[in-house]
């Protein structure tokens, strides 16, 4: 029995030229046939390699972390220092708010801030976390008030990125306004 390879080959062969034989086989049965040898050797070829690794869990350290990264920017968004969190965020860093116009860069965020002052009721509750070398991928529910309002909940998705100094900080994150989790 060829193999997935073997198979792959053979199209490649019929496709280009290289065995007049096969490729007036495959004239006969017409386009149609054609196309679904095509997609019957890409499955074989699929299935037939070797089944892909799983890619290894994030290390113990890496989700412990970003879990520490996460309470330092909820520490900082409820802190005596509104301008605190900024720092939490690349200085490349997006965010974005529904379908309000992204804020853009370390600058913008300090405008934010200024405007934002400190929060309070402030949580953010990671459902799903991926973490590939030097970024991660947490998708959330969070929620938070700022002054007198009521807090308000989220999901949305945050993306760290590690930096050279060894701290996570947040490169890029959206959130979507949500109603509040049953609890």
């Amino acid at each position: 029995m060829p193999t997935g390879v073997q198979w792959l080959y053979a199209l490649v062969r019929i496709c280009y030229g290289k065995s007049a034989r096969l490729r007036s086989a495959f004239r006969v049965r017409g386009k149609e046939t054609m196309k679904l040898m095509i997609a019957l050797v890409a499955l074989a070829a699929a299935t037939s390699c070797s089944p892909a690794k799983e890619e290894a869990p994030a290390a113990p350290s890496a989700t412990a972390e970003l879990r520490a990264a996460e309470a330092r920017l909820i520490a900082h968004l409820q802190g005596n220092d509104p301008m605190a969190w900024v720092g939490d965020y690349t200085k490349d860093a997006v965010f974005q708010e529904g379908d309000g116009a992204p804020v853009t860069g370390r600058a913008e965020l300090t405008e934010v801030a200024r405007t934002l002052g400190p929060l309070h009721d402030t949580a953010i509750k990671p459902i799903r976390t991926e973490i590939q070398g030097n970024l991660a991928y947490v998708q959330i529910r969070a929620r938070y008030a700022a002054g007198n309002d009521q807090p308000t909940w989220y999901r949305g998705v945050m993306i760290w990125r590690k930096e050279a100094d060894g701290q996570w900080r947040m490169l890029h994150e959206m959130l979507v306004r949500d109603r509040p989790a049953r609890e």
